[in-house]
């Protein structure tokens, strides 16, 4: 009778403990939508694959867009993002309370619900060559087109944080200067 009533016990408690432990992990961004073709990298074959709709970012992730293409990504915090045709960008899991994409080529718009905890929810963030892009808003672009980074708000403020080139490159302006101290003709006047 005892062993009956222990195994009746587990069995009506161990179903709730498996769904309290599911509700506890980690969220990720999920594919909820494309259009065309897309493609992501998976590092361990070495290839391009085309993507699902339903498919979990649970490790950065490279992904593509052809012309004529869109993906669109939602996160857990109440996020949205639009990748425009012809984007490349890596998209990855929440890391350090924080969800960024790093946009390498192309467009990616964000949509924040207002009405979020902002406290308490991840913050977003786009990174391109010239410095990362944080919402602090509720609706905005980020471009990335031949090495320069354009920011636009539809609604809200985004911070940005630029950086610095990683090395900068006087050569030209030094052998300007050197024909200048020859004497020679400068190439205004020719």
């Amino acid at each position: 009778m005892m062993k009956s009533k222990v195994i009746n016990i587990l069995l009506f408690i161990m179903p709730f403990y498996l769904l309290a432990e599911e509700y506890t992990t980690t969220e990720v961004p999920i594919v909820v939508e494309m259009t065309g073709q897309v493609n992501r990298y998976d590092a361990e074959s070495g290839a391009f694959e085309p993507i699902q709709v339903g498919e979990k970012i649970d490790k950065p992730t490279l992904y593509f867009t052809a012309a004529e293409s869109e993906l669109i990504v939602s996160y857990p915090a109440k996020i949205v993002a639009r990748f425009g045709e012809n984007t490349r960008a890596v998209v990855a899991p929440e890391k350090d309370g924080r969800y960024e994409v790093d946009l390498q080529l192309g467009t990616v718009s964000a949509l924040l619900d207002p009405k979020r905890d902002k406290v308490k929810e991840p913050a977003f963030a786009i990174r391109g060559s010239g410095g990362v892009a944080e919402a602090t808003g509720t609706f905005y672009a980020v471009t990335e087109y031949k090495g320069q980074t354009y920011t636009a708000v539809k609604k809200g403020e985004v911070k940005k944080k630029t950086t610095p080139p990683a090395k900068p490159d006087f050569s030209a302006y030094l052998k300007k200067a050197q024909a200048k101290a020859n004497g020679g003709p400068s190439s205004r006047s020719q």
